[in-house]
This record gives C-alpha cells, sequence and structure tokens, in this order.
C-alpha cells in the first residue's frame, strides 16, 4: 500500500436481541453488547493486530454497542482517544462521511466501527459510486480499503473482507 488512505471498517460485536431489547422501554442505540460479544472481539482483535501496523485513527457510531467495540480495539490497538461520529449511524448515507470526518484527512489508518448496513454500503460507494451493498459484513468483522486521492465515490479498492471468526484465527 503507498500513502494514500487506508480505511479499515468493523461492524460492532455481538449485541443483545434487538427484540428484547426494545421491550425494556430504552432505545436501541443503547442496546449493548453481550459477553459472548466482548469476549470474541477481543480475540478477533488480537487477529487483526497481526495484519495492521504504523499510526491508527479509531472512529466510532455513538451507538453503545459500536462505542463498546472501539473501546475493545482501542485497548489492544495502539491508536488515539476513540472519537464518535453521527455519520456512522445505520441510516446515514455515505457520501455524509465525506463533508466531515473525512474532510480531517488524518495520518496512518483509519479504523470505522459501525453498523449494517450503513459499513456494506459505505464499502460499496467508495468502491463502485453507488451506495450498494457489495460486501457483507458479519457481526465483528472487518475489511481494508485503499482509498487513492481523497475520498470521494468510486476511489477505493477492497484489500481484503474478514469475518470475526476468520480474525480470530489469526
Amino acid at each position: 500500500m503507498d500513502n494514500d488512505l487506508k480505511l479499515i471498517l468493523v461492524r460492532h460485536a455481538q449485541a443483545g436481541d434487538a427484540a428484547e431489547f426494545a421491550c425494556s422501554g430504552q432505545p436501541d442505540n443503547l442496546r449493548p453488547l453481550t459477553d459472548q460479544g466482548v469476549t470474541r472481539m477481543r480475540e478477533a482483535v488480537q487477529g487483526l493486530a497481526t495484519l495492521l501496523s504504523g499510526p491508527m485513527n479509531l472512529v466510532s457510531s455513538p451507538h453503545v454497542r459500536a462505542r463498546q467495540t472501539a473501546e475493545i480495539l482501542a485497548e489492544i490497538l495502539p491508536t488515539g482517544p476513540i472519537r464518535t461520529c453521527d455519520q456512522l449511524v445505520p441510516e446515514a448515507h455515505p457520501s455524509a462521511l465525506v463533508g466531515g470526518l473525512f474532510q480531517e484527512q488524518p495520518e496512518g489508518l483509519l479504523i470505522l466501527v459501525g453498523h449494517e448496513p450503513h459499513l456494506s454500503r459505505l464499502a460499496g460507494w467508495l468502491m463502485s459510486g453507488r451506495p450498494d451493498s457489495l460486501v457483507r459484513m458479519k457481526k465483528g468483522g472487518a475489511c481494508a480499503l485503499q482509498l487513492s486521492g481523497p475520498p470521494r465515490a468510486g476511489c477505493a479498492m477492497l484489500h481484503w473482507l474478514l469475518t470475526q471468526r476468520q480474525l480470530r484465527r489469526l
């Protein structure tokens, strides 16, 4: 990979059942990871660490389950402080990141922690220019994109896409 922006997309780990959590009367954005989700994500991040090097910038959706996943990443990877970004919520259009987060152009890897279908649509938009899901991000999975030039529609190439299980086996 050359000096262009390297982007890692990470889907949050296993969270509690959405329907059961809805019965609590709390909004879905407060739904946390399960104990098993935390354990499996810690193992997956150990594998992810074998693939990544250099400075890392970590940005998370504000939803609890994504933020908890980002905290696990920050425990193991050499990242700076976790930043949150409202454009990483599931309903956001991929292009919304261009005007905000991507304008900063951080050095090194940019790791975004979010949700489906947003992450798959973001990857599709960056690779093809269309906000279509060209990849399938499983819970706790990750993909690496190489962006040529400033972030925009159709500027990325997929380097790898791994499930949480594959990351745990690295």
